[in-house]
């Protein structure tokens, strides 16, 4: 764990261009809502022995694994949410897990549900406030987690590392895996908007989970060019 931030303010302010960072081996996602303490690798938090079991498969089939909590709500936990989702292609998806044992792990490290759970209901923002991973998220995306949860309640979680802590405050949307850091309020709020009506935009935008770092570039550059695009036009 970092005790302080390393980086430059460059890599804080958006100086430092971001594009064409997203993890690109990042498609099948499983989520847990879990109070905390968070440990540096989220898959190794403490878990019922089924949701252990559950989580120990899926690192063994690539599946990224997050922890996820309400902001402000640090080991406080009413319930247990956890998701499933896919972030490629053009029909990604995300899953409310009822019975989180029943998940076929192999068949989400393929992209396929297999009627697991219900479609969650809304989209999903996540901010990287994983202060045990960088001090830098906790720094900056504790405070945006903060502030989006006022504004998006039902949708804004907390949640462990999602890679890039250099540009924090990290920002992910899904079922899409739309990366876009580093971010304030106001660049959140510009790319939530614009994801509500079906667009991407330009700023801060890291790009998407799951797609080849060539792809992400020449994707970048199509939204240098235009500044914003609908997402159906995007690979």
């Amino acid at each position: 764990m970092s005790v302080e931030c390393e980086h430059s303010a460059a890599s804080h302010d958006g100086t430092l261009v971001s594009a064409a960072s997203a993890p690109e081996g990042s498609r099948a996602w499983l989520l847990i809502e879990h109070a905390g303490p968070w440990p540096a690798e989220a898959a190794e938090a403490a878990l019922p022995a089924a949701l252990r079991s559950v989580v120990n498969q899926a690192v063994e089939h690539g599946v990224r694994v997050q922890m996820i909590r309400r902001p402000g709500h640090r080991g406080q936990l009413r319930g247990r949410a956890v998701f499933a989702g896919w972030t490629a292609g053009s029909a990604p998806w995300l899953r409310r897990l009822d019975v989180p044992a029943d998940l076929d792990v192999v068949a989400l490290s393929r992209g396929e549900h297999s009627g697991s759970g219900q479609p969650a209901a809304e989209a999903m923002y996540l901010v990287c406030g994983h202060a045990q991973r960088n001090a830098c998220c906790a720094r900056f995306g504790g405070p945006l987690a903060q502030e989006l949860a006022a504004r998006y309640p039902r949708q804004t979680w907390q949640t462990t590392h999602v890679g890039g802590h250099r540009f924090a405050a990290n920002l992910v949307i899904l079922p899409h895996g739309l990366y876009y850091g580093p971010v304030g309020l106001a660049e959140a709020m510009t790319a939530i908007g614009a994801y509500e009506r079906g667009d991407v935009v330009a700023e801060r935008y890291r790009g998407r989970a799951g797609q080849p770092h060539d792809v992400q570039e020449a994707e970048h550059d199509r939204l240098a060019a235009a500044r914003s695009l609908p997402f159906a036009a995007l690979t």
